[in-house]
Protein backbone atom coordinates (compact mmCIF):
# COMPACT_ATOMS: atom_id res chain seq x y z
CA UNK A 1 0.00 0.00 0.00
CA UNK A 2 1.39 3.36 -0.98
CA UNK A 3 2.00 6.06 1.60
CA UNK A 4 -0.49 8.26 -0.25
CA UNK A 5 -3.23 5.62 0.08
CA UNK A 6 -2.43 5.06 3.78
CA UNK A 7 -2.76 8.78 4.45
CA UNK A 8 -6.01 8.91 2.44
CA UNK A 9 -7.54 6.01 4.40
CA UNK A 10 -6.36 7.35 7.75
CA UNK A 11 -7.52 10.92 7.15
CA UNK A 12 -10.94 9.96 5.80
CA UNK A 13 -11.45 7.10 8.26
CA UNK A 14 -10.78 9.49 11.13
CA UNK A 15 -13.10 12.08 9.59
CA UNK A 16 -15.97 9.62 9.17
CA UNK A 17 -15.29 8.23 12.64
CA UNK A 18 -15.50 11.74 14.11
CA UNK A 19 -18.79 12.35 12.30
CA UNK A 20 -20.21 9.07 13.61
CA UNK A 21 -19.06 9.86 17.15
CA UNK A 22 -20.74 13.28 16.82
CA UNK A 23 -23.98 11.58 15.72
CA UNK A 24 -23.69 9.14 18.65
CA UNK A 25 -23.14 12.06 21.03
CA UNK A 26 -26.07 14.04 19.62
CA UNK A 27 -28.39 11.03 19.90
CA UNK A 28 -27.19 10.48 23.45
CA UNK A 29 -27.99 14.08 24.34
CA UNK A 30 -31.34 13.78 22.53
CA UNK A 31 -32.24 10.68 24.51
CA UNK A 32 -33.35 7.15 23.66
CA UNK A 33 -36.25 8.32 21.50
CA UNK A 34 -33.85 10.16 19.16
CA UNK A 35 -31.57 7.14 19.05
CA UNK A 36 -34.46 4.92 17.92
CA UNK A 37 -35.65 7.46 15.32
CA UNK A 38 -35.69 5.98 11.82
CA UNK A 39 -34.51 9.22 10.23
CA UNK A 40 -31.34 9.19 12.32
CA UNK A 41 -30.69 5.51 11.55
CA UNK A 42 -31.29 5.92 7.82
CA UNK A 43 -29.18 9.09 7.67
CA UNK A 44 -26.29 7.34 9.41
CA UNK A 45 -26.59 4.38 7.04
CA UNK A 46 -26.63 6.64 3.96
CA UNK A 47 -23.57 8.46 5.32
CA UNK A 48 -21.77 5.14 5.81
CA UNK A 49 -22.46 4.30 2.16
CA UNK A 50 -21.89 7.69 0.51
CA UNK A 51 -18.79 8.84 2.40
CA UNK A 52 -16.39 6.02 1.37
CA UNK A 53 -17.73 5.99 -2.19
CA UNK A 54 -17.16 9.72 -2.54
CA UNK A 55 -13.66 9.60 -1.08
CA UNK A 56 -12.65 6.53 -3.09
CA UNK A 57 -13.77 8.29 -6.28
CA UNK A 58 -11.97 11.41 -5.12
CA UNK A 59 -8.76 9.40 -4.61
CA UNK A 60 -9.18 8.07 -8.14
CA UNK A 61 -9.57 11.58 -9.55
CA UNK A 62 -6.44 12.74 -7.70
CA UNK A 63 -4.55 9.96 -9.49
CA UNK A 64 -5.39 11.14 -13.00
CA UNK A 65 -8.65 9.18 -13.05
CA UNK A 66 -7.00 5.84 -12.43
CA UNK A 67 -7.32 3.48 -9.47
CA UNK A 68 -6.66 -0.23 -9.27
CA UNK A 69 -9.25 -2.63 -7.92
CA UNK A 70 -6.96 -3.27 -4.94
CA UNK A 71 -6.53 0.42 -4.13
CA UNK A 72 -10.26 1.11 -4.51
CA UNK A 73 -11.05 -1.82 -2.22
CA UNK A 74 -8.43 -0.71 0.30
CA UNK A 75 -9.71 2.87 0.25
CA UNK A 76 -13.38 2.03 0.77
CA UNK A 77 -12.92 -0.81 3.24
CA UNK A 78 -10.14 0.92 5.15
CA UNK A 79 -12.20 4.08 5.65
CA UNK A 80 -15.16 2.05 6.93
CA UNK A 81 -13.08 -0.14 9.27
CA UNK A 82 -11.26 2.86 10.75
CA UNK A 83 -14.50 4.81 11.24
CA UNK A 84 -16.32 1.77 12.62
CA UNK A 85 -13.54 1.11 15.12
CA UNK A 86 -13.56 4.71 16.34
CA UNK A 87 -17.35 4.75 16.71
CA UNK A 88 -17.39 1.35 18.42
CA UNK A 89 -14.71 2.49 20.88
CA UNK A 90 -16.65 5.68 21.64
CA UNK A 91 -19.90 3.72 22.04
CA UNK A 92 -18.25 1.24 24.41
CA UNK A 93 -17.05 4.19 26.50
CA UNK A 94 -20.48 5.80 26.48
CA UNK A 95 -22.60 2.72 27.24
CA UNK A 96 -20.22 1.00 29.67
CA UNK A 97 -18.25 3.69 31.46
CA UNK A 98 -19.85 7.12 31.05
CA UNK A 99 -23.54 6.15 31.39
CA UNK A 100 -24.22 2.40 31.75
CA UNK A 101 -27.92 3.06 32.51
CA UNK A 102 -28.44 4.70 29.12
CA UNK A 103 -28.27 1.31 27.39
CA UNK A 104 -31.21 0.12 29.49
CA UNK A 105 -33.16 3.25 28.56
CA UNK A 106 -32.45 2.57 24.88
CA UNK A 107 -33.62 -1.04 25.18
CA UNK A 108 -36.84 0.17 26.85
CA UNK A 109 -37.38 2.70 24.04
CA UNK A 110 -36.82 0.00 21.41
CA UNK A 111 -39.28 -2.31 23.15
CA UNK A 112 -41.91 0.45 23.46
CA UNK A 113 -41.54 1.42 19.81
CA UNK A 114 -41.70 -2.20 18.65
CA UNK A 115 -44.77 -2.97 20.78
CA UNK A 116 -46.50 0.14 19.45
CA UNK A 117 -45.78 -0.90 15.87
CA UNK A 118 -46.90 -4.49 16.44
CA UNK A 119 -50.13 -3.30 18.09
CA UNK A 120 -50.82 -0.92 15.21
CA UNK A 121 -50.79 -3.82 12.74
CA UNK A 122 -52.92 -5.99 15.00
CA UNK A 123 -50.30 -8.54 16.04
CA UNK A 124 -51.39 -11.22 18.48
CA UNK A 125 -50.45 -10.84 22.14
CA UNK A 126 -48.30 -14.00 22.04
CA UNK A 127 -46.23 -12.54 19.19
CA UNK A 128 -45.78 -9.28 21.06
CA UNK A 129 -44.69 -11.09 24.24
CA UNK A 130 -42.23 -13.27 22.32
CA UNK A 131 -40.80 -10.20 20.60
CA UNK A 132 -40.36 -8.40 23.92
CA UNK A 133 -38.61 -11.45 25.38
CA UNK A 134 -36.26 -11.67 22.38
CA UNK A 135 -35.44 -7.97 22.58
CA UNK A 136 -34.72 -8.16 26.31
CA UNK A 137 -32.49 -11.20 25.91
CA UNK A 138 -30.73 -10.16 22.72
CA UNK A 139 -30.24 -6.45 23.27
CA UNK A 140 -27.10 -5.63 25.12
CA UNK A 141 -24.72 -2.73 25.13
CA UNK A 142 -21.91 -4.52 26.94
CA UNK A 143 -18.42 -4.08 25.52
CA UNK A 144 -18.05 -7.67 24.29
CA UNK A 145 -21.30 -7.60 22.32
CA UNK A 146 -20.44 -4.23 20.82
CA UNK A 147 -17.01 -5.51 19.78
CA UNK A 148 -18.60 -8.64 18.28
CA UNK A 149 -20.94 -6.34 16.36
CA UNK A 150 -17.94 -4.45 15.01
CA UNK A 151 -16.28 -7.71 13.92
CA UNK A 152 -19.49 -8.69 12.11
CA UNK A 153 -19.59 -5.23 10.52
CA UNK A 154 -16.16 -5.85 9.02
CA UNK A 155 -17.77 -8.58 6.89
CA UNK A 156 -20.31 -6.02 5.59
CA UNK A 157 -17.52 -3.45 5.04
CA UNK A 158 -15.51 -6.00 3.06
CA UNK A 159 -18.41 -6.99 0.80
CA UNK A 160 -19.33 -3.34 0.31
CA UNK A 161 -15.67 -2.51 -0.43
CA UNK A 162 -15.57 -5.24 -3.08
CA UNK A 163 -18.68 -3.82 -4.77
CA UNK A 164 -17.39 -0.26 -4.68
CA UNK A 165 -14.00 -1.36 -6.02
CA UNK A 166 -15.63 -3.25 -8.87
CA UNK A 167 -17.56 -0.17 -9.96
CA UNK A 168 -14.85 2.41 -9.19
CA UNK A 169 -11.70 0.81 -10.57
CA UNK A 170 -10.20 2.31 -13.65
CA UNK A 171 -6.90 0.64 -14.39
CA UNK A 172 -4.18 2.56 -16.18
CA UNK A 173 -3.49 0.13 -18.98
CA UNK A 174 -0.75 1.69 -21.03
CA UNK A 175 0.40 -0.46 -23.86
CA UNK A 176 4.09 -1.21 -23.81
CA UNK A 177 5.74 -1.44 -27.16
Amino acid sequence: MSEELKQHVLKNGLSLGAILVAITTITYIGGPELLTNYAVSISSFVLMIAFPIYHTRRFRSLNDGFISFRDAFTSCTGILIAAGFINTFASILLYNIIDPDFGLEVIDAIINKTVSQLESIGAEESIIEATIKNLEEGSSFDALNMFKGFIFSIVFYTVFGLLVAAFTKNENQQLSE
